[in-house]
């Protein structure tokens, strides 16, 4: 598995952001909100792979960037920040 950062701007009337929630939920067990459309998830494929799969739910006038991260620093994210530094941490 490899740690990802998943950013997205929904320009369209579809997928809602509940929807987006509901995609990336399913998507993969280890994953959180970064910020109020960054995630971070941690997906067995590759960037292009993630980007793909999510790229099902989005509409064309939808913004999408998948980045694919070996180390992060932060502070107060929305995100269980235990699970977010063990996953840093077992990838380094």
């Amino acid at each position: 598995m490899s740690n990802f950062v998943l950013s997205y701007d929904l320009n369209g009337p579809r997928p809602s952001h509940k929807e987006m929630d509901t995609f990336l939920q399913a998507l993969v067990a280890n994953r959180g909100r970064i910020l109020e459309t960054v995630w971070w998830v941690d997906y067995p494929g590759t960037a292009a792979q993630l980007r793909d799969r999510v790229k099902t739910i989005l509409g064309p006038e939808d913004l999408l960037l998948v980045i694919e991260a070996k180390s992060a620093a932060w502070t107060n994210l929305l995100v269980n920040e235990a699970a977010f530094k063990a996953a840093f941490l077992k990838a380094a």
